[in-house]
């Protein structure tokens, strides 16, 4: 059996979606207060795995407290709220 050649269209398809998922996850990240240098190289790595990952440890894991403006459920350390964009101290 031999090895096929992957082509290069693919290749730039996969640099693609790997850099449109660090960028979303970047700017995510930094509207909820999290590293977003460590979460946006995290998901440089694979795709859709790390999308993954950051969801769920930034969704389910971390504990919330409703938002003062919307009532919605938002993390502790949030700067602005992701569902109205209220702005929150950090106590």
């Amino acid at each position: 059996m031999t090895p096929t050649k992957i082509p290069v269209y693919l290749w730039f398809l996969l640099a693609a979606v790997l850099f449109i998922q660090a960028s979303w996850i970047f700017l995510d990240a930094s509207k909820r207060g999290e590293n977003k240098w460590l979460w946006g190289i995290f998901g440089l790595l694979n795709t859709p795995g790390n999308l993954i990952i950051y969801l769920i440890v930034t969704r389910l894991i971390q504990k919330h407290q409703p938002c003062k403006a919307c009532g919605k459920n938002i993390r502790r350390n949030y700067l602005y709220c992701p569902y109205c964009g209220e702005r929150h101290k950090n106590d």
